[in-house]
């Protein structure tokens, strides 16, 4: 085995690596064979409708729930026709950066072992990987939170303005 790949896996690429494909995998098999939760894919907010409702060109038609989700469905809607899963797949997909962003986050306040396992544990553990199998704001807007305090954590080591606002646009959309 090479130096700095040998380097790479002591370090923990690989592991977050694994972590991420270990997200991704939990995720698939969720949307496509089993889901551990009663809802299936349309949910229990009532998004599949709402998506469709403003894919065809109508306005939100409520206040019950926050209207960004589903707007983020409703282009995948009108992109793929009615068929949720795209959705749900682009939410798997999100959902699998999730492992690194821990990562990322942890390696501000903690050693790498402790950033490693932590990415780890939210790869293999993580109850969002749940949510990103069903049509809720869940999934999308903890991927959207942790990139913020990502991209924060690392604006406070470089003081770019930038930088800063990135982070605030993100913090503002999550929700």
């Amino acid at each position: 085995m090479s130096r700095p790949r040998l380097e790479r896996i002591l370090n923990g690429d690989v592991a977050v690596l694994a972590a991420c494909a270990v997200s991704l995998a939990l995720g698939l098999f969720f949307v496509f064979v089993w889901a551990p939760h009663p809802w299936a894919w349309e949910g229990f907010d009532h998004y599949h409708q709402l998506a469709l409702a403003l894919a065809s060109g109508q306005p939100f038609p409520t206040m019950e729930v926050p209207w960004g989700y589903a707007y983020f469905a409703a282009a995948f809607y009108r992109l793929f026709g009615d068929r949720p899963w795209t959705v749900l797949v682009a939410q798997v997909l999100m959902n699998a950066s999730m492992p690194w962003l821990v990562y990322r986050f942890a390696l501000v306040w903690t050693d790498r072992a402790t950033s490693v396992l932590a990415a780890l544990i939210a790869g293999v553990f993580s109850f969002n990987t749940v949510y990103a199998s069903t049509q809720s704001s869940d999934a999308v807007c903890t991927v959207m939170f942790m990139a913020a305090l990502v991209v924060f954590a690392a604006s406070r080591r470089t003081t770019r303005w930038r930088d800063y606002a990135l982070a605030g646009v993100l913090l503002g959309i999550a929700p």
